[in-house]
């Protein structure tokens, strides 16, 4: 039953669709090269979600497990054609997420990240839900932990779209209903963790927090079958999207060649 899952508590029920912005803070895509002009997205199924203190399990035959804190939005009332300017307002609640991706199956993906974000587990979310109504939605704080050290810190003043521009895009597409939850994307820091290590996601809004949700990284033993489906491939170009630059990939950089 939905209400006994322990993937779903938080929220009350299972959400009927997670909704997740691929690039939406101006430190994130400057640390990418390049920024989008307008907002773009791909869903997460519900049965990735899990709860704080979960463990996520990185599949044998795998090396680029990546997190990425984020804060997500539970949707209240339906929305369908609203404005940004109404759109908070079909917001019930704020809470933290991490949306974890697996780089070494993201080519195969080819954009639509089904497998390289949906795994079990890929979706941690809580342990906190805070009140939409009670907070300013620009002035919203996201901080990540691994290990204990922080390793993301920004807030929602740092947005190339704000949560409302968000909410009221997605409702021009489709209907937004009560329990949806949107992932608004991650600012710079995101990077690969290894079984072993401990990462923490905070969302806080003045004297209103979400808690710090907690996921422990563990080595899988099942890998992937080449009989039943592509196997993960990784290149230098994934290993510098999931570590974050060459140099946290261990990769030596192009050198720049001046004229003489």
């Amino acid at each position: 039953m939905t209400d006994t899952d322990p993937r779903f508590a938080v929220l009350g029920a299972r959400p009927g669709k997670i909704v997740a912005v691929h690039l939406a803070y101006a430190s994130r895509a400057d640390q990418r090269g390049r920024r989008p002009g307008a907002p773009s997205y791909f869903f997460k199924p519900s049965s990735s979600l899990a709860p704080s203190g979960d463990e996520i399990v990185r599949p044998a035959g795998t090396e680029l497990l990546a997190f990425e804190g984020e804060i997500a939005l539970v949707i209240g009332a339906p929305a369908r054609w609203v404005t940004a300017e109404a759109a908070w307002s079909h917001v019930a609640f704020v809470t933290a997420a991490n949306d974890f991706g697996l780089y070494d199956l993201r080519a195969n993906d080819k954009g639509s990240n089904v497998r390289s974000k949906g795994g079990d587990g890929y979706t941690p979310l809580g342990p906190s839900l805070i009140d939409a109504h009670e907070v300013d939605p620009a002035g919203l704080r996201l901080r990540t932990w691994v290990n204990g050290e922080v390793v993301q810190d920004d807030t929602t003043a740092g947005l190339i779209f704000s949560l409302a521009q968000i909410v009221a895009d997605l409702s021009q597409h489709f209907t937004l209903e009560t329990g949806d939850v949107i992932l608004t994307g991650t600012p710079a820091g995101s990077s690969v963790v290894v079984p072993g290590d401990t990462v923490e996601v905070q969302v806080d809004a003045g004297t209103h927090s979400s808690g710090r949700l907690r996921t422990v990284v563990t080595q899988g033993a099942h890998s992937f079958d080449a009989a039943v489906g592509s196997l993960p491939a990784v290149d230098d170009t994934q290993r510098t999207e999931a570590w974050g630059s060459p140099e946290a990939a261990g990769l030596t950089p192009t050198p720049t060649l001046t004229p003489t």
